[in-house]
């Protein structure tokens, strides 16, 4: 398996398991074990890409706003980082007040977790509509549909 689709798989499982985690919500130990798995692959991704080739890496998340202009503004690669970016941060913040939820309980943390929760889902609509209606071969690779490096002829 190349490294394209493996993280592809990584993307499928994430988002995935996020969805099931959000719509399973009010299914208590559901949702609990759900979010479990989500920590998981948090740290395995953040494992993966401190060990692993350089196009793994954490850098893949930073946008980079040179060479953004008014002809490239809204598909420059910068935005859709920039998507990712927000969604990884809202991923991770929901799992970690997921996680303080069940260890420390409160009122605060569930409601801060229901909060990030609902951000998560807003963040990963606007990144899939961004994907579909700009990049949409690289949101057909994601799929498992098409490969971003082949260019269609005719």
């Amino acid at each position: 398996m190349s490294l394209m689709h493996k993280i592809c798989v990584y993307h499928a499982a994430l988002a995935i398991i996020t969805l099931l985690a959000y719509f399973t919500g009010d299914f208590g130990l559901i949702h609990d074990w759900l979010g479990y798995a989500v920590t998981v692959i948090i740290v395995l991704r953040l494992g993966w890409a401190v060990f692993n080739p350089r196009q793994l890496g954490l850098n893949r998340f930073y946008p980079v706003f040179d060479g953004i202009g008014w002809t490239n503004a809204i598909t420059h690669p910068a935005i859709n980082k920039t998507l990712i970016l927000a969604v990884a941060i809202s991923v991770i913040m929901a799992t970690a007040t997921g996680l303080l939820t069940l260890i420390e309980g409160g009122e605060v943390f569930d409601d801060l977790h229901e909060g990030v929760s609902g951000l998560v889902i807003y963040l990963v609509i606007a990144h899939a509509a961004y994907l579909y209606l700009l990049k949409r071969s690289l949101a057909r690779f994601m799929l498992y549909r098409a490969d971003p490096s082949k260019k269609r002829v005719g």
